[in-house]
């Protein structure tokens, strides 16, 4: 039930982010508190797991105040919800992958389109990619 809900969590939030550069609390709440719900009635292991999960998140929304918005506090916020589901090495393991497609895409963006660095690029749509790639590789590989 998780991975469905973060499935579906980072696709709401990819479209958003892509159409209008905006994640909304309205749709992040509701998973959060569900994560919470879902943690909670799973025992104390759970609700450790995913409390460390939140850290990342975290550092990402700290890390998105320190460069004055160059990274997005949204982005932080989505990956502090996807911790409390994932856990700390899920939700980083996540964040890496998420970076890696992103970092791959931008340089052949550069490379290929011409596009200058500092060009700024929607998100969530490489956490999507970077999460079903790494729960489709666990399942099949």
């Amino acid at each position: 039930m998780g991975i469905i809900a973060v499935a579906v969590f980072l696709l709401i939030c990819s479209i958003t982010d892509l159409r209008e550069k905006v994640i909304y609390l309205r749709v992040l709440l509701p998973f959060a508190a569900i994560g919470a719900v879902l943690a909670a009635s799973s025992g104390r292991e759970a609700v450790i797991s995913g409390v460390a999960g939140v850290i990342t998140g975290l550092f990402i929304l700290l890390l998105s105040f320190a460069t004055k918005g160059a990274v997005g506090e949204g982005d932080g916020l989505v990956l502090m919800t996807t911790g409390i589901y994932l856990g700390f090495l899920g939700n980083l393991r996540l964040l890496c992958s998420g970076l890696f497609l992103s970092a791959l895409f931008s340089l052949g963006a550069i490379v290929v389109r011409g596009w200058k660095r500092d060009r700024e690029l929607p998100f969530m749509p490489f956490l999507l990619a970077g999460f079903l790639a790494v729960n489709i590789g666990d399942r099949f590989g």
